[in-house]
């Protein structure tokens, strides 16, 4: 044995020629070669990178949970998956919508055409499972995923529970087993509130249950809106979502709507619109001799626009002016003193007088014509005995009085004298006064159309004419 063998490898102390190694017990006959060594790591190597890869190529997406996001992860790009809860809203270029997992909730923009989506049949509802990859945003107490790609939006559609409006109504104060699922329920629509990017439909059935249906106006932007008509019957297919508190269904296309039938109202003289008739549907018919527009608490937006057909006695019909502007420009020019119409409502009673409540979306084809109402040339003769009549008086004004209004424009009151020397004073509230081209001022001769009211009801004393529009205050030669 050479002196190198004679020397124990491991421990290098010398062994005699001895094996295995008198001091340590290593056997020099059993120690693997560095080229083997190599080779087995390769090779070892090898086989965990196949493993890994087949791992990962059958994982799938791993959904991040929506409680789990934090500001470090602004514009971070994960996975979310859950229900739609709320939508869609639909812009020219977007979808939007809220998604909810079982930790929590976002909002999400999905940058495709909706055109798109639609072909795809991708645009959500709630009710609908969705797996989504894409950038998150996060605010202070707002979190969104904004994702841009289809092939980063699966959707799964919910299939449709078929119910009743009761059956909804008992299930959202009882259960909420329903709560975002979809549903299928047959309605009647008997109101409409048009909202800025929405119509916000009434769905009644013949025991007066009642539920909202919400259809964004962008659905317009893929698809033909249906001409959905006041007391129409519909069957709609839609998600139960809710708005604070509320329960409010959401349309995710016209193509879940269908129309199967309709209710009739009854045809009743105006003049004969009474307490048995509250809760009804009505169609009246008559000239119309006054229209008084009514503003906002707090705003100079008109609100509401009351309208008289015939006779100051007879109930009132009035309307939304949101709804009001829904009719062509021809129909609302048209609506004013004078024109012969008829119109759809409800009779209900408001602080113990009947009105009608006007039931949209419908409209009205008035018969232009003129109508003002008797002139009074002694205006010392209105008083209390002509409390909501309309008159027509004609003078010079002699007065105004300026009411300030906290953070508004101001009302005004103007003293109208006529050819006798009597005065009468004029209300005009700012809702009609700053839509003057040209507001009147003192030693301005008027032509004034208005109704007789008591000045209490406008913080005011005695008695006062207030005009329904600003047409109705005229200057003269």
């Amino acid at each position: 044995m050479s002196e190198v063998q004679k020397t124990c490898p491991a421990c290098r102390k010398p062994t005699a020629g001895y094996v295995p190694c008198p001091h340590c017990g290593a056997d020099p006959s059993l120690r693997l070669g560095i080229r083997a060594a190599v080779i087995l790591c390769v090779a070892a190597l090898t086989l965990g990178s196949g493993y890994f890869f087949l791992h990962v190529s059958t994982l799938g997406p791993q959904p991040t949970l929506i409680a789990s996001i934090d500001r470090w992860m602004d514009y971070a790009h994960v996975w979310i998956e859950g229900v739609v809860t709320s939508g869609p809203q639909v812009g020219k270029t977007s979808v939007s919508f809220d998604v909810q997992d079982e930790s929590g909730k976002l909002g999400v923009d999905v940058y495709i055409l909706p055109k798109n989506l639609k072909r795809a049949n991708k645009i959500p509802s709630v009710g609908d499972m969705v797996l989504l990859f894409g950038q998150l945003r996060v605010y202070v107490g707002k979190v969104e995923l904004r994702v841009s790609s289809a092939d980063d939006f699966q959707l799964t559609r919910a299939q449709p529970v078929e119910t009743s409006i009761r059956g909804l109504i008992d299930d959202w104060y009882r259960d909420k087993l329903l709560k975002h699922k979809r549903v299928t329920i047959k309605g009647t629509i008997t109101d409409l509130r048009p909202l800025s990017s929405a119509k916000l439909y009434t769905l009644e059935d013949n025991r007066k249950n009642k539920v909202k249906l919400y259809v964004h106006n962008g659905l317009s932007n893929f698809e033909n809106v249906l001409d959905l008509r006041v007391l129409q019957t519909i069957e709609v297919t839609a998600g139960v979502s809710a708005f604070g508190a509320e329960l409010q269904l959401a349309l995710s296309s016209y193509d879940d709507i269908k129309t199967v039938g309709a209710w009739l109202p009854a045809d009743v003289a105006i003049e004969n619109v009474d307490n048995t008739l509250v809760d009804n549907f009505v169609r009246v018919r008559g000239q119309i001799v006054f229209v008084e527009m009514a503003g906002k608490s707090g705003s100079l937006e008109a609100e509401k626009r009351y309208i008289w057909l015939k006779d100051n006695d007879n109930p009132p019909i009035w309307m939304w002016e949101s709804v009001y502007k829904l009719f062509s420009e021809g129909t609302r020019k048209q609506l004013r003193r004078g024109a012969e119409v008829e119109l759809v409502g409800r009779v209900s009673k408001y602080d113990g007088r009947l009105q009608i409540d006007f039931t949209g979306p419908q409209e009205p084809s008035p018969t232009p014509d003129n109508y003002d109402p008797p002139l009074v040339e002694n205006v010392a003769t209105i008083d209390n005995r002509l409390l909501n009549d309309f008159v027509r008086i004609e003078g010079k004004v002699v007065e105004n009085s300026e009411v300030r209004r906290a953070g508004l424009p101001s009302d005004w009151e103007f003293t109208l004298r006529d050819n006798l020397g009597e005065n009468v004073r004029i209300w005009t509230p700012n809702t009609i006064y700053e839509r003057m081209p040209r507001p009147v001022v003192v030693g301005d001769n008027v032509r004034v159309v208005g109704r007789v009211i008591d000045g209490r009801t406008v913080g005011r004393r005695g008695i006062l004419v207030r005009p329904g529009l600003d047409s109705d205050v005229v200057r003269v030669s």
